[in-house]
């Protein structure tokens, strides 16, 4: 069976982008993917040249919205990003019979993501035991797209109607998972499997996420502090290989 991929980005999240696609081309069984969809929102025509010379899997669908990191973290952009996940994620999911893995464009591919299909379910979220928001929304597997497309809908309706400032992709998920608990067979995924945050990766890891802990003003400073300045180590040695000249 084959699987399919979905992320958001706009120009700014770009070197975030690059991480995640050419980890993803690196360390995954490219024969068992079908199509990389990322979300356009606001990349260069140089950065979308890139991409599309990288590999045929990849297929920039452009929004016609334009972000760039205004607000900074949690700010204007960020939640234009963040909220359109999920209304991509149902326009996709609808005209799809394979599974879709929708991920957050700033994390990294440590080993292939079939072995994540393999475990099954109708869905698969990451679980975060302790937090308040049990669920983070930066992975989400759709394993049975027809089964899940009401899921899918109704997460996008409980973000579409959140409201200030801060994240609502998250808890609405969190909300989404109590309603369909019983009827789903929903899949917990351990935070270290497939969101590790804290250096370095642990032998079970498959995905990093560049989670911050702090909100920043411009994306260099974002950037710097989640990969070059990570309390207890520095993720470098890992991304390096990943982020090429595009100009």
């Amino acid at each position: 069976m084959k699987y399919n991929i979905l992320t958001t980005s706009d120009k700014s999240y770009f070197p975030h982008l690059q991480i995640l696609v050419n980890s993803i081309l690196d360390k995954c069984d490219l024969s068992k993917i079908s199509k990389i969809y990322i979300i356009d929102n606001g990349l260069t025509s140089e950065q979308i040249y890139y991409l599309e010379n990288k590999s045929n899997l990849l297929s920039v669908l452009t929004t016609g919205i334009q972000t760039n990191f205004k607000g900074g973290t949690w700010g204007e952009d960020w939640q234009k990003n963040v909220k359109g996940k999920t209304i991509h994620l149902y326009n996709i999911l609808s005209q799809m019979e394979e599974p879709l893995l929708m991920l957050d464009a700033d994390m990294m591919i440590i080993k292939d993501l079939y072995l994540l299909l393999q475990q099954g379910g109708d869905i698969q979220v990451c679980v975060r035991p302790g937090n308040n928001v049990k669920y983070i929304g930066s992975y989400f597997f759709v394993i049975n797209p027809q089964n899940s497309l009401s899921f899918v809908k109704t997460w996008r309706d409980i973000t579409q109607n959140s409201t200030g400032k801060g994240a609502h992709e998250s808890p609405a998920l969190t909300q989404t998972v109590e309603i369909f608990s019983n009827k789903l067979n929903v899949v917990e995924i351990e935070q270290n499997i497939v969101n590790r945050i804290l250096y370095p990766p642990l032998d079970e890891t498959i995905i990093v996420h560049f989670k911050g802990s702090s909100l920043h003003d411009s994306f260099d400073s974002q950037f710097s502090n989640r990969i070059k300045d990570r309390e207890g180590g520095v993720w470098l040695d890992y991304v390096n290989k990943y982020i090429e000249d595009y100009v």
